[in-house]
C-alpha cells in the first residue's frame, strides 16, 4: 500500500490505515483539474483540504457521523516523522519513482517548507 506525509504532524502514514488521504486527495485533484468544488467530508475545514494521518484526522464527518478510528494512531507500524526516513531530497526522489512511496512528498515539501 502507498504511504504519504501527514500535512499536520509530518508523520508517514499508509493510505489504507484510516486517515483522510483518499477523500481529500481525490477532491483536490478534481478541483485542480476542472474546478469542481472541494467536497466537505469533515466539519473541520482544515481536514477537507489537507491530507492527514489517522491520528490527526478529526472524528466528525460533515453529516455528524463519527469516524471510529480517527484521533488515535492505528499501531499497524510505529508512528515516525518523515525526517526519520531520510532527507527531503530522498523522499522526493522516492515519490518520483511512482512506486507508492510518500506519494505526496513533492506537494508536501512545496507547501510546507
Amino acid at each position: 500500500m502507498s504511504t504519504y506525509i501527514c500535512e499536520k504532524c509530518g508523520c508517514i502514514d499508509n493510505t489504507a490505515c484510516g486517515g483522510n488521504y483518499w477523500a481529500v486527495s481525490y477532491s483536490i485533484s478534481k478541483f485542480k483539474k476542472d474546478g469542481t468544488a472541494i467536497k466537505k467530508c469533515f466539519k473541520d475545514e482544515y481536514a477537507n483540504t489537507h491530507v492527514l494521518c489517522v491520528e490527526c484526522t478529526p472524528a466528525e464527518y460533515s453529516d455528524g457521523s463519527i469516524k471510529r478510528e480517527a484521533g488515535k494512531w492505528h499501531n499497524m507500524f510505529l508512528k515516525k516523522h518523515w525526517s526519520e526516513y531520510g532527507t527531503k531530497e530522498k523522499l522526493i526522489a522516492d515519490c518520483k519513482r511512482n512506486n507508492g512511496s510518500v506519494v505526496n512528498a513533492i506537494e508536501y515539501f512545496n507547501d510546507n517548507l
